[in-house]
C-alpha cells in the first residue's frame, strides 16, 4: 500500500512540476489550457447535476367512432374491352391464321435497337471482366 502511493506522489510531483513549467515559460498557453479544463470540468458537473427529463411512455389509446354523413360509394371498376377473356383453352399449336392476328413483324429499327442494347450489355459485363 505504501508502495503505491509513493508511485502516485510521483506522478503527481511530476505533474505539478510540467504545469509549473508551462506557467513560467508561456503564460498564455497555460492560462488558455486552464481555462478549458475549468470549461470542461464545468460542463461535466453540469450533466450530472441537471435533472434528467423523464419520459413516461403514454400508452394511452382512445378509440374514435367514425360517423359518416354519406353512404360510402364504391367506385366504378376499369370496363373490360369487348372481345377480353379472363382464360383460354390451351391449344398445342396455333393455326397460321391465329398466329398472324397476334404476331407483328419487327421493324430494322428495332431490330438495330436491340442489337445496341445487347452489345451495351455485353460490354459491361466483359469491361468488368480481368
Amino acid at each position: 500500500m505504501q508502495n503505491f502511493i509513493e508511485k502516485i506522489k510521483k506522478v503527481f510531483s511530476s505533474v505539478k512540476n510540467k504545469i509549473t513549467e508551462l506557467y513560467f515559460d508561456n503564460k498564455k498557453v497555460f492560462f488558455l489550457l486552464a481555462g478549458l479544463f475549468f470549461v470542461i470540468i464545468f460542463c461535466i458537473i453540469l450533466l450530472i447535476c441537471l435533472p434528467k427529463e423523464k419520459k413516461e411512455s403514454q400508452n394511452v389509446y382512445v378509440e374514435n367512432h367514425l360517423e359518416l354523413s354519406e353512404k360510402p360509394l364504391i367506385p366504378n371498376g376499369p370496363e373490360l374491352p369487348k372481345d377480353y377473356t379472363f382464360s383460354r383453352k390451351e391449344k398445342e399449336k396455333w393455326t397460321e391464321e391465329e398466329a398472324q392476328v397476334w404476331f407483328t413483324e419487327p421493324s430494322q429499327k428495332d431490330i438495330d435497337s436491340l442489337s445496341k442494347s445487347n452489345d451495351k450489355m455485353i460490354n459491361e459485363i466483359i469491361g468488368a471482366a480481368p
